[in-house]
């Protein structure tokens, strides 16, 4: 008798486990990844963003920088790659860290930029990977860049204000700058 009701719970059990693969592993998935692609098609896409039909990088990432006058990202413990994206695990007493900091420091200094208002070029971001600048320090590299472009700055704020994002339902998050975006387009301009 007990074993004929272990069979049939072991029985019941497998079936569950099927039902259950059958559920989650498959038609949830396919069930959220349809809706997902019919509300949010471009984010399900990656937010890829496209020059003359080519894709140039993604909205969500930034990347590394080849040229002098573009805007800068914050730096990346992980060279900008995407695999072992990363912050650096330095402690706030590592003396690589603080080289680290101070050679950036002297960068910014030299290129006439103020270390205050872009303090977040110095430090690395959490996964390396952020595309997000403060707008403070997005309107302090437009003075750089006019100086080195002869570009009015007038014409770099308009770009650094139609690339602001603000907070979340106007408190959640604060006041940022995606560079990836502002950057595509200021090639766009710069090659006209």
């Amino acid at each position: 008798m007990k074993s004929k009701e272990t069979s049939n719970q072991l029985e019941i059990a497998i079936r569950f486990f099927f039902l259950s693969l059958l559920a989650f592993g498959f038609l949830y998935p396919l069930a959220v990844t349809g809706i997902s692609r019919t509300i949010f098609p471009s984010q399900v896409e990656g937010s890829l963003l496209l020059l003359n039909g080519k894709v140039v990088g993604s909205e969500l990432f930034s990347q590394s920088l080849h040229s002098p006058i573009l805007f800068r990202y914050r730096p990346s413990a992980a060279s900008f790659n995407t695999l072992p994206s990363g912050a650096s695990n330095l402690s706030p007493t590592s003396l690589d860290l603080k080289t680290k900091v101070e050679e950036r420091k002297k960068e910014l200094n030299d290129l006439g930029m103020n270390t205050e208002e872009c303090s977040e070029l110095m430090y690395a971001s959490a996964s390396g990977l952020d595309p997000h600048i403060s707008t403070r320090c997005a309107y302090e590299q437009t003075k750089w860049i006019s100086r080195q472009t002869k570009i009015p700055i007038e014409t770099l704020n308009k770009l650094v204000l139609k690339y602001t994002e603000y907070p979340l339902f106007g408190f959640i998050g604060r006041e940022r700058v995606n560079v990836t975006k502002l950057n595509l387009e200021w090639k766009q301009l710069i090659h006209e």
